[in-house]
């Protein structure tokens, strides 16, 4: 562990070290009567009621320490020490190095900075793309309906920022929920769900950085997965978080049941667009 919190409330202390799972973080929390960690300031004010004190044994989680202040949360904390923790065994040495010198001035800095060095760690790209769907709820009329995908474009910012925001830091990388294949788990590096624009339309991507290439095996089954995920995993609580619009909120899903539903990779997406636009088909 990189760093224990010892958190005291009203005379109920509890000693907890991170990083570790947010709901048993919260749920430990809970047990001497406190908020969620999300609403829990890192503040050791001897004057407050409830109070926050990290503590490291180590060079690293010292130096980590001192990026925290005030305007910070325990939750921040442990999204922060999990980021580091798992980061790859291939930038580990490198983000340790830039800990220890000091290169970093907030948590935010620190966990950006190892998102762009697992993505660049990953030699080797397999791409899947897939239609979006977007339904808007129009609480004035009580209507639920299917907008196209120019109604999506104009929203574009909004659902790039929400695809991002699903994939939070406290989930981890979503390769941690690949399970089918422990040979294609140990070559990937991330996957990372995104939106792609191509030839004017918004599609969704998963792009997964790998060390080694899949095999056709693997590759098949990493597929398999991801239309699992759009439907059932990651996509399901997605499809749940409104986008507020100007016509009501909007719901996006990764996954439909139509028989034009398809996970294509990169060749396969650019003879489909191909064979779209030669065919005179409006993306």
């Amino acid at each position: 562990m990189l760093i224990t919190a010892v958190v005291n409330n009203r005379g109920n202390t509890l000693v907890v070290d991170m990083p570790r799972d947010r709901m048993d973080l919260d749920t430990k929390l809970y047990s001497i009567g406190q908020e969620l960690s999300h609403n829990m300031p890192v503040s050791d004010k001897p004057d407050s009621d409830i109070t926050v004190k990290l503590l490291a044994d180590s060079d690293i989680g010292t130096h980590l320490i001192k990026l925290f202040n005030d305007s910070h949360t325990l939750r921040d904390v442990n999204n922060l020490t999990n980021a580091v923790m798992n980061a790859p065994d291939e930038i580990k040495e490198a983000i340790e190095s830039d800990i220890l010198n000091d290169q970093y001035s907030t948590p935010d800095e620190l966990i950006e900075d190892v998102k762009k060095q697992t993505f660049e760690a990953g030699q080797y790209t397999e791409t899947f793309y897939f239609p979006l769907v977007g339904m808007l709820d129009d609480e004035e009329y009580g209507d639920e309906y299917e907008v196209d995908n120019r109604f999506l474009q104009s929203y574009e910012w909004d659902i790039r920022e929400l695809v991002d925001k699903e994939q939070g830091d406290d989930l981890g990388d979503m390769k941690d929920y690949f399970y089918d294949d422990d040979n294609a788990q140990a070559k990937m590096v991330t996957a990372r769900w995104g939106i792609a624009e191509k030839y004017g339309s918004l599609y969704g991507k998963v792009d997964f950085k790998l060390r080694e290439p899949f095999t056709a095996e693997e590759k098949e089954k990493a597929r398999s997965w991801v239309c699992g995920q759009n439907a059932d995993g990651f996509g399901e609580g997605l499809e749940q978080r409104p986008i507020e619009t100007e016509d009501g909120d909007l719901y996006v899903s990764m996954w439909n049941s139509g028989d034009d539903y398809f996970i294509n990779d990169e060749n396969e997406m650019n003879e489909y667009l191909s064979q779209q636009q030669s065919g005179g088909i409006k993306l």
